[in-house]
């Protein structure tokens, strides 16, 4: 571990860096929209700007990044970025923010895109899982204490934007002074959403729910959470809540997905994220009781993505791993891109408690769905299971890459 830190501490500080702007900022925006009256479908239509320039870029910029290089195309981007996220405080506009949204997108999936990449590179055969672990910690924590600097000035001043601002310049300094070699970079291939689906239509269609789900959780959760009742203090323990309780439960997860028929697993987790969901509907107005229940829900609800990809690789050789990670990254992010009009939408027409209904149906219909497909499909022996992958929504396609088993190989599974 501690050879692997020497060689990666400048790429998991940079990536420290930009997951703590990009936490921010999506809360940030959601935020402030709100102050400016919007309502939640509105707001909730800028935050898909940037899940559908995340799905952009997740196309367009690895070949920029194999045309141009790794340190010149992060660079870029995250200047771009810093622009971007500089233009929102200049100017409150409906459209201007949505395409500011967009370009951030593909500005931040370039740039995890080029890290992820270049920690795969530095890695080794013996401690790519342990680099997976390291980035998804680096990832999640970043995200969440994010949420927390919601607490250092007004939302309704240009303070936070610039905050955010210097945090990506300095996720610059340690990548472009310390890291010089540069990662050789192939683009991975895709496998198309209908040949994903008749390998696993459960995998599939548990990717694209999960996206639905989160597009409204990183999306519009502190919109929601403001028009709970809560304050700006109040709102960013809600998301830092929701992410850690993400984040610590879904080892266990994965482990009990590792034992038992994975099936069953994603199930029951998807029946419970929903009960939990009415849960917050009945005690979501005591605060406490609240973030009792989103940490419980966020343990739930994160782990989802990484059943749906090991589930799919259930069913797939060796070397369609990554080819299927690419595959259901852009079926996730359909879903990501939807969810935030959706779920705004439920609020709009609800109320706040629309929130949770969004995603009481949207988990609930995923168990019925996994029911439905138990019913008419055998389960894989577990010998032949593999590993659950412990990735999170919004990670780039190379992540997959550092996981071992995806590492082309002669046989199939």
């Amino acid at each position: 571990m501690l050879n692997l830190l020497r060689g990666t501490w400048a790429l998991f500080f940079g990536v420290g860096m930009i997951m703590l702007a990009n936490g921010l900022q999506g809360s940030l925006i959601g935020v402030r929209a709100s102050l400016e009256g919007y309502t939640a479908f509105a707001a909730g239509f800028i935050m898909t700007g940037y899940y559908a320039g995340f799905l952009s870029g997740a196309l367009i910029i690895p070949q920029r990044i194999k045309n141009v290089g790794h340190v010149r195309t992060f660079a870029a981007l995250a200047s771009i970025a810093s622009i971007s996220i500089l233009l929102h405080s200049l100017h409150v506009s409906f459209f201007g923010w949505f395409l500011m949204r967009f370009i951030t997108g593909m500005c931040f999936v370039g740039m995890y895109t080029v890290a992820e990449s270049w920690i795969n590179d530095l890695s080794e055969n013996n401690n790519r899982g342990q680099a997976l672990s390291v980035y998804m910690m680096v990832s999640m924590a970043g995200s969440a204490f994010g949420q927390l600097f919601l607490n250092i000035a007004s939302p309704e001043t240009a303070t936070l934007f610039m905050l955010v601002s210097i945090l990506i310049s300095v996720s610059l300094v340690p990548i472009l002074v310390v890291v010089s070699k540069q990662p050789d970079f192939s683009i991975s291939e895709f496998l198309t959403i209908k040949e994903l689906y008749n390998a696993s239509p459960l995998g599939v269609t548990a990717a694209v729910l999960t996206g639905l789900a989160h597009g409204t959780l990183w999306g519009i959760g502190s919109i929601y959470a403001l028009k709970n009742g809560l304050t700006i203090e109040q709102v960013s323990i809600f998301m830092f809540t929701f992410i850690i309780g993400g984040a610590v439960n879904q080892y266990l997860i994965g482990y009990l997905s590792d034992r038992y028929d994975r099936r069953s697993v994603l199930v029951a987790v998807a029946f419970l994220a929903s009960f939990f969901s009415v849960l917050a509907v009945v005690f979501g107005t005591s605060f406490t009781s609240l973030l009792i229940i989103t940490f419980i829900f966020g343990g739930l609800t994160v782990p989802l993505y990484a059943l749906a990809i090991a589930h799919t690789n259930d069913f797939l050789s060796k070397k369609e791993m990554v080819a299927a990670s690419a595959g259901l990254q852009l079926a996730t992010g359909a879903g990501l891109t939807v969810g935030p009009l959706l779920g705004g939408l439920a609020i709009d027409l609800i109320g706040a408690a629309g929130f949770w209904i969004y995603l009481f149906v949207i988990h609930g219909s995923l168990g019925i769905f996994g029911l439905y497909r138990m019913s008419i499909r055998d389960a894989v022996p577990l010998e032949d299971q593999g590993s659950t992958v412990l990735l999170n929504s919004r990670s780039a396609i190379v992540s997959m890459e550092l996981y071992p088993d995806a590492e082309e190989s002669s046989s199939d599974q």
